[in-house]
C-alpha cells in the first residue's frame, strides 16, 4: 500500500512527541524514528507518561496549558524541531501547540484511531476528523482517476493490551500527582473511577448478553429494513464537545427520538446502540424509555449494547449518527446515512443533506460510486496499515528478531517509502 500518510509522517527531521496514546506507542515510535535516521524527544506531562517513556531522553512540562506555547518556543531554541506529534488534536495542550506550530511554520501532526478500523490508524498534517484538510466537495472526489483497493496486512488490535496499558497509566498518573499539580487531564483521570466503570462495564456485558439474547434474531428477520439504527458515542467524546451542536449525547437522544415520533412512518423502529467503551459509564435506558412515553413510541424504540455493528448496519434501513468513524462503516454497507455533527465524510452525494424530520422519508441513496472514491482517497491520504494496542501481525514469529517491533506500522510500507526516498 502506498501511504502518503506514512511519507508525511517520516518527511520531518526532529520531533518532538507531546501525549500519545495511553501506553508505549510513542515511545516506540520516538524510537523507532531514531531507528530511520531522525532525531526525537518525547514530552512528559504526568506520571503517565513518564512511565512509558521508558528511559528515554524526555522534557518534563509542568505548567498550565497557557503557559505552554512559551515552554514550546524556549525548548525549541533549545531542539529546533521541525515536528510536533500528538494524539488527539482537540485536548487544550495539543491546541495550543497546534495553534504556536503554524504560527512558527512547524509541521503538526496528529494521530488518532482510524477512519477505516481496525487494520488502520490515522494521521493526518494540522488535524483529524472535523479538522481535517481533506475536501468536502463530491466534485473534487468524481474527478479523481478511478483507483482501486491497496492489499493490507490484516493486524490483530488487543482489548487485552489497551485495557493493560490504560490501568498503568492511569496508577502512574495519580502516583505521582503531586509532581505534577497544575496538569489538567482531558478527562477524569482517576483511577478508582476507571476502575469502577470498567468493573461495571463487565457485569453489564453479561447482564446484557442475557437480557438481549433474542433481540438480535428480531432484527434479522420481522424488522429486517423496518428499523433506522442511531448509534451512540461515548459520553465524553472530543467530537461531540467540539464537533457537534450537542452538550451532552442526552441532547441527541432526545432530538432523534422526537424527530422519529414526528415524522417517521408509524411502521417504522428505531434502534439505538450504546458505545461498547461506554457501557460501564453511562446507562441510556431510563432517558429512552421516558422519552418513549413522553413522545409515544415506546413499543417502536429498542435499545440495544453490545449487538454486532456489522449484523446491525446489514438490517437496518438506514442510520443516524453525530460524527462517529461506524458512518462510514455503515457507507460501505450501501445504508443511506443522516449526519448530525461535523464529519469529514458527510458530503453531498454521500449522506443526507436536509433536516432530520425529513430524512424517514426521504428515500435518500447514496452515491456509492462517489462513496468508492472519497473512501479510496481516505485510505491512501491519512491512513497508516496499523494498530496501537497489540501491533502484531498474526504470524509473530515473523518478526521475533525485530529490536523496536516497528510492526505498529506496517513493514511493507516502509520499505515501500525508503525505496522512494533512495531512488
Amino acid at each position: 500500500m502506498d501511504s502518503k500518510a506514512l511519507t508525511t509522517l517520516l518527511s520531518g527531521k526532529k520531533y518532538l512527541l507531546l501525549q500519545g496514546p495511553m501506553g508505549p506507542f510513542f515511545s516506540d515510535l520516538a524510537q523507532w524514528l531514531e531507528s530511520l535516521g531522525r532525531e526525537a524527544v518525547n514530552v512528559v506531562f504526568n506520571g503517565g507518561d513518564r512511565r512509558y517513556s521508558r528511559n528515554r531522553e524526555y522534557r518534563l512540562y509542568q505548567q498550565t496549558p497557557n503557559e505552554f506555547p512559551t515552554w514550546l518556543k524556549e525548548t525549541w531554541q533549545e531542539y529546533d524541531f521541525d515536528t510536533i506529534v500528538c494524539f488527539g488534536d482537540c485536548r487544550p495542550l495539543h491546541q495550543a501547540a497546534k495553534r504556536w506550530a503554524q504560527a512558527k511554520g512547524i509541521r503538526f501532526l496528529a494521530f488518532e484511531e482510524g477512519y477505516l478500523r481496525p487494520h488502520y490508524i490515522t494521521l493526518e498534517q494540522n488535524g483529524v476528523n472535523a479538522y481535517s484538510g481533506l475536501p468536502r466537495d463530491a466534485e473534487f472526489y468524481r474527478r479523481l482517476p478511478e483507483m482501486t483497493m491497496p492489499e493490507i496486512e490484516h493486524l490483530k488490535p488487543s482489548a487485552a493490551s489497551r485495557y493493560w496499558h490504560a490501568t498503568a497509566y492511569y496508577l502512574a498518573g495519580w502516583r505521582h500527582r503531586n509532581e505534577f499539580p497544575k496538569y489538567r487531564h482531558h478527562k477524569s483521570f482517576s483511577p478508582w473511577y476507571e476502575a469502577r466503570c470498567w468493573i461495571r462495564a463487565a457485569w453489564r456485558k453479561k447482564l446484557y448478553a442475557f437480557d438481549q439474547r433474542n433481540v438480535l434474531k428480531q432484527l434479522q428477520t420481522g424488522l429486517d429494513q423496518r428499523y433506522f439504527l442511531a448509534i451512540l458515542q461515548v459520553y465524553n467524546d472530543s467530537q461531540i464537545r467540539n464537533h457537534s451542536p450537542y452538550k451532552d449525547v442526552r441532547d441527541y437522544i432526545n432530538e432523534v427520538m422526537h424527530s422519529f415520533a414526528k415524522k417517521a412512518p408509524s411502521t417504522e423502529f428505531l434502534v439505538i446502540k450504546h458505545h461498547p467503551m461506554d457501557r460501564g459509564h453511562r446507562l441510556y435506558a431510563p432517558l429512552i424509555r421516558q422519552l418513549g412515553k413522553k413522545y409515544g413510541i415506546a413499543n417502536r424504540v429498542i435499545y440495544v449494547h453490545d449487538l454486532p455493528m456489522p449484523e446491525l448496519l446489514t438490517h437496518a434501513k438506514a442510520v443516524v449518527t453525530i460524527n462517529s468513524t461506524a458512518g462510514i462503516s455503515a457507507l460501505i454497507h450501501n445504508k443511506p446515512l443522516k449526519v448530525m455533527g461535523n464529519a469529514l465524510y458527510d458530503i453531498k452525494g454521500i449522506t443526507y443533506q436536509e433536516h432530520l424530520n425529513q430524512f424517514w422519508c426521504s428515500g435518500f441513496a447514496p452515491d456509492m460510486k462517489l462513496f468508492k472514491q472519497f473512501r479510496l482517497y481516505l485510505l491512501k491520504n491519512t491512513q497508516i496499515n496499523a494498530v496501537f494496542y497489540g501491533g502484531y501481525k498474526k504470524d509473530k514469529a515473523a518478526i521475533a528478531d525485530s529490536q523496536y517491533k516497528p510492526v505498529f506500522i506496517s513493514e511493507k510500507l516502509v520499505i515501500n517509502y525508503l525505496k522512494k526516498e533512495l531512488l
